[in-house]
């Protein structure tokens, strides 16, 4: 978002440079939230995958609405999907949970690292990718390249998603003690 959402907002609605910016800090309380309340909410549930799932279908539906929108939802939409967004980038934190409660301990160092690349590749590609998109709909009205290049972090969501969903959560196993009398 903190590469794209100030000139998103002042070419796309008009906004000044101080309101824009706005939206990135709106996204930054999503992610402060996101974190400790994901994971307080995945502790009473007892599961990480089912939460972390959940939160992935409600960002990557975010996202979607961006293309549904033709690349502008209504402002007060669009502060809500920053905030969305920047929780579900918080809620991130739960992969390494979910990578050491699924993977034996041999390989959580490798996996956690496989994990983490998945993040270092998306704010390395999808700003660069995003950035190509734009700069191929120069001409074009606004909107037009914004509404394209939101393609791209629909499709990191989605992927994202697609590895929330096949990984296996190892849950604890509940040992009933039966009292003797």
């Amino acid at each position: 978002i903190g590469s794209w959402a100030v000139p998103y907002g002042m070419h796309v609605y008009g906004l000044s440079r101080s309101d824009s910016s706005q939206l990135i800090m709106i996204g930054l309380i999503g992610a402060i939230i996101g974190a400790p309340l994901t994971s307080w909410i995945s502790s009473r549930l007892d599961s990480i995958k089912r939460l972390y799932v959940v939160v992935h279908c409600i960002v990557a539906l975010s996202w979607v609405s961006f293309l549904i929108m033709n690349g502008k939802p209504p402002i007060l939409m669009l502060t809500i999907i920053f905030f969305i967004i920047g929780y579900g980038n918080g809620a991130s934190a739960l992969t390494f949970a979910i990578v050491r409660k699924s993977f034996d301990i041999k390989e959580v160092g490798v996996v956690s690292g496989f994990a983490n690349m998945g993040g270092f590749l998306s704010a390395v590609l999808l700003p660069s990718i995003f950035g190509k998109v734009l700069d191929h709909f120069h001409a074009s009205p606004s909107s037009v390249g914004y509404h394209y290049g939101f393609m791209i972090p629909v499709l990191f969501s989605l992927l994202g998603l697609f590895g929330g969903l096949i990984i296996v959560e190892q849950r604890k196993k509940v040992v009933h003690q039966t009292q003797v009398n």
